[in-house]
């Protein structure tokens, strides 16, 4: 059975998104979860590589919100995870995850981040990412698709707040969220990754 379904869309951070599939695949795989990577019109033929641990999906460009709406609709797991493909995450994310999914039957599972340009920790995180939490998939909102990058996280966030979801707190630092983005998704400050060691 399929706990977690760990979705990536993504868009030229190969390098990057590299980085998160070996943390995933060599230091925290487990026959429980399912990691989806989301080619979203980049034809990166060096993902490939990675098929035999990870599903590997090469679409035309979409965007974002039809990308994680697609991971979505092919998850097998009973919650869901977002992962941006040039960001970060803790050695022990899958472990703390699957710990919480086993503790909790909420709708969400939020947890604590980190911004690796800032240098601060966010606790009890109000933000409206959708990678600081993780979603019980027969719950889960779609996003909507008509908006522009950004907002449509925000509504996926009101509607989980909107009262009708049930949500735990795990006061746990798992994710390491790139903020200098220039509009792009390109990490630009190697500071951010000697911040990230540390946590390793």
């Amino acid at each position: 059975m399929v706990k977690l379904s760990i979705i990536i869309p993504y868009f030229k951070t190969f390098e990057l998104t590299e980085k998160i599939l070996k943390s995933l695949v060599y230091t925290q795989a487990s026959q429980y979860v399912e990691v989806i990577v989301i080619d979203d019109g980049c034809d990166e033929k060096r993902l490939n590589w990675w098929e035999n641990d990870v599903k590997i999906i090469h679409q035309e460009n979409m965007g974002v919100a039809k990308t994680r709406n697609k991971g979505i609709d092919m998850a097998r797991g009973k919650y869901i995870a977002f992962i941006d493909s040039d960001d970060m995450i803790m050695y022990n994310y899958v472990e703390t995850l699957l710990e919480a999914i086993e503790k909790y039957d909420t709708d969400v599972i939020n947890f604590n981040w980190y911004d690796m340009t800032t240098h601060i920790e966010h606790r009890k995180p109000s933000n409206y990412a959708v990678w600081k939490a993780i979603y019980k998939k027969e719950t889960i909102p779609s996003f909507f698709e008509e908006c522009q990058y950004g907002h449509e996280d925000v509504l996926f966030q009101e509607e989980i707040m909107n009262g009708k979801y049930s949500i735990t707190y795990l006061d746990k630092l798992l994710y390491f969220y790139n903020s200098n983005r220039e509009g792009s998704l390109i990490w630009k400050k190697i500071n951010g990754e000697k911040v990230w060691k540390k946590y390793q």
